[in-house]
Formats: C-alpha cells, sequence, structure tokens
C-alpha cells in the first residue's frame, strides 16, 4: 500500500488512483487544495502497484537526453495569438488528429477548474491552448491512452514533467504509437486559492465568469495579461506583473508542496518533447524576437525528432545550444523556493481573508530589501 509520509513526496499526477485494480484510491483534496492519494484500506487488497507506479517513489537517475533543441513560432499570426508562446503545441496536435488520433491535455471545466481531456477533433483544439497555471486533474485520461493504445490509436499527452513521468510509470511499457510533449513548469499553484480568487472577482464584478485567459497578448508576449470575462459583458484585464494572482504564483507562496523538491525539472525528461516560453530570445536570436511568442523546443527522443519533422516545413526556427536557450538557472530547470510566508498564507486563506490582505504578505521584508540594495551596489562596481 502506497504511503506518503511527506507531501512533497507527493505530485498529484493520478498514476495510483488509475492503476489500482479494486478502484479504492482516491484523490482528495487537502485543506490547501493539492490533490493527494486516498486508500479505502477496507477495499484495498494490498496489491502494491500503487507503489509500483509512482514517479516519486520509483523515480530513478538518469542521463540527460537532448537531441536538439530549437527556438521555434508558427509564422500563423492568429495561432501564435491563441497559444501561450509559438504555437508549437497546435501543430504537434494537429499532426496526431490528422492521423485520426487522440490528444490530451488541460482544459478548463464549467466551474473554471482544471482538468486533463481527450479531443479528437481540430474543433475541440481551442479547449486544450493556452497555460492554465493550476494543477490539472489527470482523473481517468491514464486509463483512457492505455486503451487508445490498445486499439492501434496514435495518442499525443500534454502535461507537466510529473504527470508524463507518471503516464510513463503506469503504462510500464513504451507504445510505439504515444508521443508525449511536456511543457516547462514554474511550478503549480493551489486551485483553492485561484477558486477564491475568482469568487471575489464575481463579487467585485456582480456577475459570473464566462472566459478565464492567462496569456493573453494584447499587451505583448512579453508583457502579457491575465483576462476574465463575465457574463454582464465586463472585462478584467491586468499585466502579469501587477495581477495579484500571478504574483502569489510567481512568488511561490502558493505553489505545491512538490514543487520545492521537484524530482523532474532537470533536462532527464521521459518526454519525447519538451516545450514553454524562450524567454531571453533577444539575447541570442533578435532577428526572431517579434514579441508575438517564441518557443523553446527540446527533442529528447527518436520519435520525438519524428514529430518535430512532421512540422519542419511550416515553422520559422534556429537551432540554439540548450544552455543558451534555457539557461541552467532558470525556474524550469531547478525547483524554487517556498516564499516566507508560505505558511502564513495559507493559514489566512483558510481564515476568509481577503486578497487584498493576502497580497502584502508578498512585501519583501528589511532583510531581503538590504540583500537587494547590496546586489545592485556589487553590480554597478562590478562594470567599473
Amino acid at each position: 500500500m502506497l504511503k506518503i509520509e511527506k507531501k512533497k513526496d507527493c505530485c498529484g499526477c493520478g498514476a495510483c488512483a488509475n492503476v489500482c485494480p479494486k478502484n479504492c484510491i482516491e484523490l482528495k483534496s487537502d485543506k490547501e487544495g493539492f490533490l493527494y492519494p486516498k486508500i479505502d484500506k477496507e477495499k484495498c487488497v494490498d496489491c502494491g502497484l500503487c507503489e509500483k507506479v509512482c514517479p516519486i517513489a520509483n523515480s530513478e537517475s538518469r542521463s540527460e537526453s537532448v537531441l536538439k533543441s530549437y527556438a521555434a513560432f508558427s509564422p500563423d499570426n492568429e495561432l501564435r495569438k491563441k497559444s501561450s508562446s509559438g504555437g508549437m503545441f497546435s501543430l504537434f496536435a494537429n499532426i496526431i488528429l490528422d492521423k485520426g488520433g487522440v490528444v490530451y491535455g488541460a482544459a478548463f471545466d464549467n466551474k473554471f477548474l482544471v482538468h486533463h481531456v481527450g479531443i479528437e477533433s481540430k474543433d475541440e483544439l481551442y479547449k486544450l491552448q493556452g497555460s492554465k497555471y493550476l494543477q490539472s486533474r489527470t482523473e481517468n485520461t491514464f486509463k483512457e491512452v492505455k486503451e487508445n493504445l490498445n486499439k492501434g490509436r496514435y495518442v499525443l499527452y500534454t502535461g507537466t514533467a510529473c504527470q508524463i513521468a507518471g503516464l510513463k510509470s503506469f503504462l510500464r511499457k513504451d507504445y510505439e504509437k504515444l508521443y508525449t510533449v511536456d511543457v516547462l513548469c514554474h511550478g503549480v499553484p493551489s486551485p483553492k486559492v485561484w477558486k477564491k480568487y475568482l469568487a471575489e472577482q464575481e463579487k467585485i464584478h456582480g456577475a459570473d465568469v464566462t472566459k478565464a485567459f492567462f496569456r493573453n497578448k494584447d499587451t505583448g508576449w512579453k508583457s502579457y495579461s491575465v483576462e476574465l470575462e463575465f457574463s454582464n459583458s465586463k472585462k478584467y484585464t491586468k499585466t502579469f506583473g501587477q495581477e495579484m494572482f500571478m504574483k502569489l504564483f510567481l512568488q511561490n507562496i502558493c505553489l505545491r508542496p512538490s514543487c520545492h523538491d521537484c524530482k523532474f525539472k532537470s533536462l532527464e525528461r521521459e518526454s519525447d518533447i519538451t516545450i514553454g516560453d524562450a524567454w531571453g530570445i533577444e539575447n541570442h536570436s533578435p532577428e526572431m524576437n517579434d514579441n508575438m511568442g517564441v518557443s523553446v523546443v527540446l527533442v529528447h527522443s527518436q520519435k520525438g525528432i519524428e514529430l518535430f519533422d512532421a512540422i519542419k516545413e511550416n515553422i520559422k526556427l534556429k537551432e540554439v545550444k540548450k544552455d543558451v536557450l534555457l539557461p541552467p538557472s532558470a525556474d524550469s530547470r531547478k525547483s524554487v523556493l517556498p516564499h516566507r510566508n508560505r505558511k502564513k498564507f495559507f493559514e489566512m486563506l483558510n481564515n476568509g481573508t481577503d486578497f487584498e490582505t493576502l497580497e502584502k504578505l508578498l512585501k519583501p521584508n528589511l532583510y531581503t530589501k538590504c540583500r537587494r540594495f547590496a546586489g545592485k551596489i556589487l553590480r554597478k562596481f562590478k562594470k567599473l
């Protein structure tokens, strides 16, 4: 039977619940809003499968496997506008859909919480486009993937690196027609925080949310905005640096415990391809920098090469060394430290504290201010 001694030792991927032959494992939210397995001990037959498929319990050291690394984007500007960065996911998805396959990814439900779904039509692709800065419930999709693969269908599964590791561990063998793409990840914020945030926004605007978009590019890719639309036609838009939920997320005060000790952030990925934002493109490839979005593309396998080759004719790309494209110091390559007020934040959240007050926990203390000031002085002296 799977035993999780510390919260950091569970990433919430759902592999254990999907593999259980007795369906006695259910993912339940804890007081912070994160999913953890709850086992019905009366139904459990102690088969041990849940332990065998846990990607954290069975994580092994692997060598880096970046065969190719690119900066890339689609020349279709409408597609780029709908996408977080350069539109790579949609192009990969179209290849699989053209083969009569199924594409899995993160989508909003009717309450604007996030879960994984499978689509079989390009008309449904919009559901999976764009970033959703929440932990997605994988639900029964691992089982669905296996069923589709056993039927001989092509499958593309996208998610965070830990979700891809969970899927691969659940399947326990390679499938010729399975393609996996992970997205570069800062960490996952609590759905409970997002749910409370939406409730506050609905109260302020006097109507229900009808649309949520984390990466609106009307203000540019580098200064993207969070956008909410409401049933009374009101609209809320703020750039990410000023937006309350994004500040809480990016300053690491509401992330899942496993994100602060992530076992999947190195370039030792189990996916075929990794995609994300090519931040810093202006420093090494300024000719590609039009502020509409450029993707990092890291290819890890022969299947990844085949999938990328299938779209190469329809994109603009440049091969760039992986450590230039994605420096080792990037948050997507190392675990981020928890905010010093993380514990206090969740205590106040659970006591009903409003977001305006919660945001004040992000303000730097005197020690942090002194360090920042000293750092500025030191950088100035280095330039002399």
